[in-house]
């Protein structure tokens, strides 16, 4: 696999024109969007020059996991290439494990809630709050439906 190593700063169409501007297939040549997104068909995934192109110009800005997987895999990266901050996205996946669960564990339903729509902090208050629900929630013996 390629390794490259790039400033955490850069945004994921950052990321992925530097791909295009360093990695070349077996003949040296550079890769176009036709040609990766052929590759990552071949290999069992489903990717459109077209889609690529809009992540490369930002006007697509989250891809999918398996649009990730399947670019990565056809440059032949790892998929830890585009991840901004690995440190910060375990503890975001960490933040929301702790969200579930208190949520769980409170019967507290907020259906709206979208992680990713919110700031972290925001996400931690709403962990600190489903806490007191739970702690009043044992000390009468009950369980409170939000």
């Amino acid at each position: 696999m390629t390794t490259i190593d790039l400033p955490d700063t850069l945004t994921f169409a950052d990321r992925l024109n530097e791909l295009f501007d360093t990695v070349r297939d077996e003949n040296g040549v550079p890769y176009t969007g036709k040609k990766i997104a052929s590759k990552a068909n071949e290999l069992g995934y489903t990717l459109s020059d077209a889609y690529i192109s809009q992540l490369r110009t930002g006007k697509a800005k989250t891809p999918s996991f398996r649009t990730v997987e399947a670019i990565s895999r056809a440059f032949g990266i790892s998929v830890t290439y585009f991840l901004s901050d690995p440190d910060e996205d375990l503890q975001r996946v960490e933040q929301q494990r702790e969200y579930v669960q208190m949520a769980a564990e409170t019967g507290a339903h907020l259906a709206a809630f979208r992680h990713e729509a919110i700031s972290a902090d925001t996400i931690d208050v709403v962990i600190e709050l489903l806490k007191v629900v739970k702690k009043q929630q044992a000390a009468r013996g009950d369980q409170l439906d939000i």
